[in-house]
């Protein structure tokens, strides 16, 4: 299962089910590049593991709990000073991108009310975590990224948050038309597939397939040798997936993918209760 913008739809749609407007009581870094956070509400208390790893990043709901350095991190003491026993009033995906926003409630040192605002990008070996004000500057990150790293986007304390520009030229698929779905995958000399996959943001190549499965078509086969009656049976199975994520009736089980594929590769005994079974 990929980790694409419809998992992540299906993840952001539980957490609103769970830990919406829940109090964040507790938060720990037990790896450089993971979070811990412990979330109590009305629906109970959640641990939310989030990792910003090149190689597995990852985000779910556990009772497992972990074992924490002695001394804080950096970036831990930071979200502590800010965002302890803060209220997440928000959480949300942008534009079927693989992020997720959580805005955070919280009183400042003179007991102001305040927003933050905690970014988490699942995107491969470009994942990260990053913590910004109301305005929408970073405050701090778990990966620091400079100009030398990355010319593209500077991951800094003080810059402009700006989301990462991999895909400007993909549709959404959640308001994509017809028309112009057909004159997207139209243009692309490649497989159908493909196509799919390249042209709308959130679709990983298992979904493309799987799409193309369930309109009887090869996804392998090459665009050029379909007729255009024969591409429009790709539409309805593409926006079958989309509905689903608008109507909030999703299928894709997240949580058990996590649960029972990702946590066993790192060798995550679960114990108890899974919150969201």
């Amino acid at each position: 299962m990929a980790l694409d913008g419809f998992v992540i739809s299906n993840i952001v749609y539980e957490l609103n089910q769970t830990i919406l407007n829940a109090k964040i009581s507790k938060i720990a870094q037990p790896e450089n590049d993971e979070l811990l956070f412990t979330c109590k509400g009305s629906n109970g208390q959640f641990r939310l593991a989030m990792s910003a790893s090149a190689s597995l990043p990852f985000l779910y709901l556990t009772d497992q709990n972990k074992p924490s350095p002695m001394t804080a991190p950096n970036f831990c003491m930071v979200l502590r000073k800010h965002i302890a026993n803060g209220r997440i009033i928000k959480i949300y995906q942008p534009h079927m991108e693989r992020i997720i926003h959580f805005d955070i409630e919280h009183l400042d040192e003179m007991g102001d009310l305040c927003q933050k605002t905690l970014i988490v990008e699942l995107m491969g070996k470009h994942s990260n975590i990053i913590f910004c004000n109301s305005d929408g500057k970073i405050i701090d990150s778990i990966k620091h990224i400079s100009s030398m790293m990355s010319s593209l986007r500077e991951v800094l304390p003080g810059r402009d948050y700006c989301i990462p520009a991999t895909q400007d030229d993909r549709l959404n698929p959640l308001e994509v038309t017809e028309e112009a779905f057909m004159d997207m995958v139209m243009k692309k000399p490649t497989s159908i597939a493909k196509a799919l996959y390249s042209s709308f943001t959130g679709l990983s190549p298992l979904l493309a397939s799987e799409i193309c499965h369930r309109s009887s078509i090869d996804g392998d086969t090459n665009r050029t040798s379909f007729l255009r009656e024969k591409n429009r049976l790709i539409f309805p199975a593409l926006n079958s997936h989309s509905f689903r994520i608008t109507k909030q009736r999703i299928s894709i089980p997240s949580h058990r993918f996590w649960r029972n594929i990702m946590l066993p590769k790192m060798c995550i005994q679960e114990s108890g209760r899974n919150p969201l079974i």
